[in-house]
């Protein structure tokens, strides 16, 4: 049985992802989109762009003998949108594929497996007025590297 300590597929996917998505910038620079895991995204000073990384539901197996483990992730991206309240549709998009770029059909970590669940979407690109930021949430489907 794999230890339950040892089970990360969000934090091993969000280490993945830091550094791996630019973003434009006024004046033509450039600059990474920050990942953050689950519960590390701080409540005030957060970037125009980041993503949330968290496990989502259950972490399966196929019995207490078996060295497997797999699940679902999901990968919000948060976007703030303009001074009017419209949500900047194009930096979504060319984050969004950016992201597909790098987990596409399919992604191998040091210890995982990443899939992207087209029929499992979670949430298209909201607009949240309160936050400021619009959401898109994705979900991964993941499962240990390991060969049962």
């Amino acid at each position: 049985m794999i230890p339950i300590s040892s089970i990360h597929p969000d934090e091993e996917l969000r280490d993945y992802l830091q550094d791996q998505i630019p973003v434009g910038m006024p004046g033509g620079e450039s600059q990474m989109v920050t990942i953050y895991g689950d519960w590390e995204r701080p409540t005030n000073e957060v970037p125009s762009d980041f993503i949330v990384v968290m496990l989502n539901g259950d972490i399966g197996g196929v019995g207490m003998d078996t060295n497997y483990a797999d699940g679902y992730i999901m990968v919000s991206l948060y976007c703030k949108m303009n001074d009017d309240g419209s949500v900047k549709k194009q930096r979504v998009d060319k984050i969004l594929a950016k992201f597909s770029e790098l987990v596409d059909e399919k992604l191998l970590t040091e210890h995982f497996f990443y899939k992207y669940v087209a029929p499992r979407f979670i949430t298209p690109t909201t607009p949240n007025v309160t936050s400021g930021y619009s959401v898109t949430t994705l979900n991964i489907y993941w499962h240990t590297r390991n060969n049962i």
